[in-house]
Order: structure tokens, then C-alpha cells, then sequence
């Protein structure tokens, strides 16, 4: 017999979710300007073509001898299918019957296209001295499945938004080198969500029909204001080449919010061999009915700190060639906890253990790894209205195979990229980047587990994961 307790703290298990794929490796974004579209990123922190340094590198700023504004937006359209799909349960049915038996979807295209806006200012204050002010999206992910996803079981939903405003200051040591940083102000908020299937075997009612689907659904979400910085520093090693190097911190982020069920007035668990049909069924009633409150929780979770090296050489008067590789601290990302912080949920589960102030409803092994990305580009002047760029990025995927899940179906990518910049008056230009992204296949071979990391019966979903992705992205910037 499964106890009440048990089968609610399963849900609840599952119910622990991962930042999803984003156009970068993890849950970064790397959309912050329509120039560095247009060279895949590559020697972002080496050049000081418009006010996006702020974000690229600070230091870059004392390159200015007007007040800068760079506005723009980025649009990308992606699209995530999952195929070949199968999923097996803890009565250990076979793939087909489990088809027939439950009849779930693929999931449908679960990827949202998003825009991603970004603005910055550059100000000097004299020959040695200059000031910015950025607001862009550093992170963020979103996902949806349709409601029947054969993977709902894993995850239905998951958004992530990071909003980061930074200020920023630079100084000039000598004529070659610069040093500046910044402080990272970022507000956060976090929806994470899956289906339940409270009935994890094939229930019958009195026709013979079998129950299919999820009963319920279970949902965390919250915000949070957290702080960061950043270093950087420009180098100008000859009249012709320019050398950049920033780094970002590490920034500790603590959702807090509430954790609930959809259906809070009946939670209700089945019990195998139990003999009750569902819901509906005449004469039947469930094996257990509960009301489940609103839990307070809170969710942790650090972005990772970052290292970007760049450098830019200028081959003929009309020809820039620009390179740079960016290291991540994906490591730090090693698991995902649900924290309960006030009586209510836990209540009717009890925890895994007790931490400083509250206890586990669920914890995940996430195991990332560190990254590195490689971005070769380059910039070509037309005339004085018209430059043209390209570039090509190799980025290396945060997860590994062994732990890739429905919420993260990451693998490595490729960007080819073009662009270009029209100056249109001394004071004003625009600049248009575009990017198509080459996604490897990535296979799914996720199971269920339980608190201790342990495998909870035999839940499994398998299915391979094919994305494709393009970004448009539109500046205009305006000197004063």
C-alpha cells in the first residue's frame, strides 16, 4: 500500500525543474546588440563601435568622445520539436501500450519566439573619464508543452527573465590601456511547472475504458532583486590591433514565492490493487482526498560567472578582423532545490532533510559543466555610409548527455551570422544582424527520481530533440 504522504511527495519530486534552452549554452542570452549579431560575437570586447560596450566591455568607453544612445531589439524564431517518443511507466507497460493506453502528444513546438530588447548609454566625462548605463536581458529561457506532452510528467512549463540595469565607469591609465567595471543590478522572476499524473498505472473504469492523462498540475513561481559586477579592460597593443578582457561575477539569485496545485481542493491519490476507479465513475470514489494550501518556498539559483577575451585587428584600410572565446562557470549549476519556508504543503509530505530555514519538497542533480565559446568575424567598410559583417560561433552545450532532461534538451551549436551598418548622418546610424543557429541532435533518456537522487521506480521518457533558431536584430544609434 502507498501511503498518502508518499505518492504527494512524488508529485511534488518531480515537480523540481531546470532553466531551459536559450540561444546560448545553459539559460544565457547573448543578444544584447544587433552589431555583435552581425560578427556571431566575435571581438565584442576589443572594438568600441557603439554604446553596447557598456555591456561588452566598459573599459571601451573612454574610446568616446560624444555622449552615445544605442536602442534596439532582437526577435528570434525558433522552433523545438521532440520525436520519436516513448514513454514507460512504473507498471512497466510496453512503449505501444503505453500509446495506446494514454494517449500523449509529442509536446507540439514547446519553444516560444521571444524578443529581446537592450538599451545603453555612453557619456564622457573628459579625456580620461567616461560613464554608461545598460539595461539588457543577460538570461532567460521560456518553454511551454502542450498540456498532454508525453514529457509533462518532467516539465509542462518553465520561464526564466533576468532584467539587469548596469552602471558603469571607465578610466584612461595612459594612451594604451583603459580599466573599467560596473555593478550588476538585476531583477528576476521564475515560473516552473509540470503535470501530475497521479495515476502512474492504467486505471479502468466500469466500461472497460482506461483513465488517461494528468489529474493535476503543480506549479512554483517567484522574484527576487539581486546584485553583481563586472572588470574590463581595453589594451590598444599597436595602431592596428586592439585587445579586450572583461569579467562577470557570479550572481546569487533566491526566488521566493508559493508553491501550489491547480486543483488545491482535491488532490487526489490512487493506490495499485486498490480496485477504485476515478473520479466520474459511478458508485467509485478515490482512495484519498485532500486540500492542499499554498506553500510559501524558495527556489536558489546562481548565474554563473563569465571570462571574455577578444581581440580585433584591422588587416586593410577597409577589412577588420575580430576573434574572442568567452569561459562560463556552468559548474556552479550542480543541483536544483525547492525549499519550503512556512508550514503548508510540507506539512502533508514532511521533507527530505531539514536546511537553515525550511525543508526539501525537492532537490535535483543538475551536474552541469563549464563551457567555452569560440566566435570568429569580421568587418568590412563599403564606403562612408555602409559597412558589412559576418561571422561564424562554435558554443558548447552546459549539460551533458547523462543528465539532459525534457526542461533542458541542450546540445552544442553552430551561429553563422551577417549584418550590416548604415550610417545615415553623422549623429545617426542603424545597424541589422542576423544569425541562424545550427542545433546538433539531441536524444532524451530522462527517468524519475526521487529526493536522494536516487531512481523512483521505472518512470522514463525517451524521444529525440530536434531546434532550429533565427535571429533578427535591429540598433539605432545616436551620437549627441
Amino acid at each position: 500500500m502507498i501511503s498518502k504522504k508518499t505518492v504527494l511527495r512524488s508529485a511534488i519530486i518531480a515537480a523540481s525543474v531546470a532553466p531551459a534552452l536559450a540561444l546560448a549554452s545553459g539559460y544565457k542570452i547573448n543578444e544584447q546588440s544587433a552589431s555583435g549579431v552581425g560578427t556571431a560575437y566575435a571581438g565584442r570586447a576589443a572594438v568600441a563601435e557603439d554604446a553596447s560596450v557598456v555591456f561588452y566591455n566598459p573599459a571601451a568607453m573612454t574610446e568616446f568622445k560624444r555622449a552615445e544612445l544605442t536602442v534596439g531589439a532582437t526577435y528570434i524564431d525558433v522552433t523545438g520539436e521532440l520525436s520519436n517518443s516513448s514513454k514507460q511507466n512504473p507498471a512497466n507497460y510496453s512503449d505501444s501500450q503505453e500509446a495506446s493506453l494514454y494517449q500523449y502528444s509529442e509536446g507540439g513546438d514547446y519553444i516560444p519566439n521571444p524578443t529581446i530588447p537592450f538599451a545603453y548609454y555612453v557619456r564622457p566625462l573628459n579625456d580620461k573619464m567616461a560613464v554608461g548605463l545598460g539595461v539588457f536581458v543577460p538570461f532567460g529561457t521560456n518553454t511551454n508543452y502542450k498540456s498532454d506532452s508525453i514529457v509533462g510528467g518532467f516539465a509542462d512549463e518553465t520561464m526564466l527573465k533576468v532584467i539587469d540595469i548596469q552602471p558603469s565607469f571607465a578610466y584612461k591609465l595612459n594612451d594604451e590601456i583603459s580599466v573599467g567595471g560596473g555593478i550588476d543590478i538585476v531583477y528576476a522572476q521564475a515560473l516552473l511547472s509540470k503535470q501530475l499524473d497521479l495515476i502512474p498505472f492504467p486505471v479502468q473504469d466500469g466500461s472497460g475504458n482506461f483513465y488517461p492523462g494528468y489529474e493535476n498540475k503543480y506549479s512554483v513561481e517567484g522574484d527576487d532583486w539581486a546584485y553583481g559586477w563586472n572588470l574590463a579592460m581595453f589594451w590598444k597593443l599597436s595602431d592596428k590591433t586592439t585587445f579586450g578582457a572583461t569579467y562577470r561575477s557570479q550572481i546569487d539569485i533566491e526566488f521566493t514565492g508559493d508553491s501550489e496545485f491547480t486543483s488545491a481542493d482535491g488532490v487526489y491519490i490512487y493506490v495499485p490493487g486498490s480496485g477504485v476507479a476515478p473520479v466520474g465513475v459511478a458508485g467509485d470514489t478515490p482512495s484519498y482526498s485532500t486540500h492542499v494550501d499554498k506553500q510559501s518556498s524558495r527556489v536558489p539559483l546562481s548565474t554563473p560567472q563569465s571570462v571574455t577575451l577578444s581581440v580585433a585587428h584591422q588587416l586593410t584600410d577597409a577589412l577588420q578582423l575580430q576573434a574572442g572565446a568567452t569561459w562560463t562557470d556552468w559548474s556552479v549549476f550542480q543541483n536544483l532545490d525547492i525549499i519550503a519556508t512556512e508550514s503548508g504543503i510540507i506539512d502533508n509530505l514532511g521533507g527530505l532533510n531539514d536546511s537553515n530555514d525550511g525543508k526539501y519538497i525537492g532537490h535535483i542533480e543538475e551536474n552541469w559543466k563549464d563551457t567555452i565559446a569560440y566566435a570568429l568575424g569580421g568587418t568590412y567598410t563599403l564606403n562612408d555610409q555602409w559597412l558589412v559583417r559576418a561571422g561564424y560561433a562554435y558554443d558548447d552545450a552546459a549539460v551533458t548527455v547523462e543528465n539532459r532532461t525534457a526542461r533542458v534538451p541542450d546540445n552544442d551549436r553552430q551561429w553563422l551570422t551577417t549584418g550590416f551598418r548604415f550610417t545615415a548622418t553623422q549623429d545617426i546610424s542603424v545597424d541589422v544582424g542576423a544569425a541562424y543557429l545550427l542545433f546538433h541532435p539531441a536524444k532524451l533518456n530522462e527517468r524519475d527520481n526521487n529526493l536522494d537522487g536516487s531512481q523512483k521506480g521505472a518512470q522514463t521518457v525517451q524521444g529525440d530533440y530536434d531546434v532550429d533558431a533565427f535571429a533578427l536584430s535591429m540598433q539605432l544609434n545616436y551620437k549627441m
